[in-house]
Parts: structure tokens; sequence; C-alpha cells
């Protein structure tokens, strides 16, 4: 009877930051941007689970980094229960595969994009954030061009777990633990723009600014041909077509210098 009761108990099994760096490391299904940032996901398995692969938060998720029933059930093939007695690495194995796919999402490529939100830069840490608490959930704060444009039932935003992973507290400086000092660089923003959606993010700038220039451009022309006609039916007077003028092409001229600066 005891030994009965006792088969159906999950020991807890608390691993270190360092042992989760490595199993994103060693995961066939982590692409080179979490290998690149193994530490952060570290850090984020302390936020969540406080690194215990067998945790459970008594409504939706499991493990050392909270995945929930759904998703083990579709990228570990097997119920919750079972994959709480996982090891380390299976967890990580199964939740690498579902990041990595999540990371080719259009609201991570709409947030890297963005390369600033609600004041702060796109890092790593909020790309992470924003692939954890769910790419739709995440798409939704977008849209509101606020970090509280989406909360969990717990209140925790997807800033505020971005924070968490850094290891600050909203308007904080830097803590301590694994992962808690990584500052992405450019290049890290630029490939990770790369890997989530097939393109350079120098390349899309560029074709952004002569979009703008040549839209900007059309408007003026037209607005030109308009003034024309009207002079041609005698409607307005040389000295006037040509002050309009002259506030046409200083009107081009400032869109295709603002857009060679943004």
């Amino acid at each position: 009877m005891l030994l009965a009761s006792l088969s159906g108990l999950v020991f807890a099994a608390i691993v270190s930051s360092a042992d989760i760096a490595a199993a994103i490391r060693n995961s066939p299904n982590a692409n080179a941007w979490l290998k690149q940032n193994a530490e952060s996901v570290a850090s984020l398995a302390s936020f969540e689970s406080q690194r215990n692969t067998t945790a459970y938060n008594g409504s939706c998720c499991y493990g050392v980094l909270q995945m929930n029933t759904a998703n083990i059930e579709a990228f570990a093939n097997m119920t919750p229960e079972v994959y709480r007695q996982q090891s380390l690495q299976q967890q990580v194995n199964a939740w690498s595969k579902l990041t990595t796919a999540a990371l080719n999402s259009s609201a991570v490529t709409n947030l890297l994009a963005l390369g600033t939100f609600d004041g702060r830069p796109v890092d790593g840490h909020l790309v992470l954030a924003c692939v954890q608490l769910g790419t739709g959930n995440c798409q939704r704060m977008i849209n509101s061009g606020r970090c509280s444009g989406f909360a969990d039932s717990n209140g925790t935003t997807i800033c505020s777990m971005a924070d968490r992973i850094g290891g600050t507290s909203p308007g904080g400086s830097a803590g301590g633990g694994t992962g808690g000092n990584w500052t992405p660089t450019a290049g890290n923003i630029a490939d990770g723009f790369k890997q989530a959606s097939g393109q350079d993010m120098g390349r899309v700038k560029e074709q952004i600014q002569m979009l703008t220039v040549a839209m900007g451009t059309l408007i003026a022309a037209s607005a030109v041909l308009g003034l024309f006609k009207r002079y041609s039916r005698g409607q307005m007077s040389v000295w006037l077509v040509k002050r309009h003028v002259v506030q046409a092409a200083i009107l081009v001229s400032f869109i295709v210098l603002l857009a060679t600066i943004v």
C-alpha cells in the first residue's frame, strides 16, 4: 500500500543554472540563437520554476521551463505527469523544439522590427519573454503599443518577465544570477531578425527608405501636376505656381533626408 502511494509521487529535482545552459547548448532542437543565449534561458528557468524539473504551477504548466499541457502533448508526445519525471535534457529538448518554432512567428518578427518598444530596446530578454508568454499574447502587447497591453493571471507582463530574465526589476539595476548581466549587441538583434524573418534587417530598412522616398515623390509630383493644370486654365499666376513648386521640392528633400537618418 505504501509502495503504491509512493509510486505516484514526483520528487523535486533541482538543477543548477549551469546545467540548464549546458542542456540548451546540447539540445538538437535549439537553434543558434537559443544556444548563444543559453544563460538567459537558465535565468528564465530560475524565474519560472526555481530550476525545478518537477515543478507545477497549479493551473497549466509543468517542468523546469513551464510548458503547458497542449504544448507538452504536441512537442513531447506525453502526458504532463510523465513529462515532470523526464530528465532535464529531455524537458529542454521539448521546450527548445517549441521555442525554436515560435522564434519564427510573425509576433517575434514584428517585435524585432520595432527596434524599441514602449521606451525600451528590443533585446534578447524581451524576445525570450515574448515567446515564453505566448506569441499571440506578445502580438496583443505589440498592437497596444504598451508593456501593459498583456499580463498573465499573475499580473506578469512580457516586459516585467524580460526584466527578471535580465536580472533587473522595472526601473532597477542589474542583479545577480547566471545570465543576469547579458547584454545583446546590435549584431545579436540583427541576427535574430534574420533568423526569425529570413531577411536581412539592413536590407529591409533600405526597402522601407526607398518606399518612403518614392511615395513622397509621387505625392509631390501629383501636387505639382495639379498646379500646372490650374495654371493652364488661368486659375493661378506664374508666381504662385513657382512658389508651390519650390515648396514641393523642399518637401521631397525633407522626406529624403528623414528616410536617410531613420
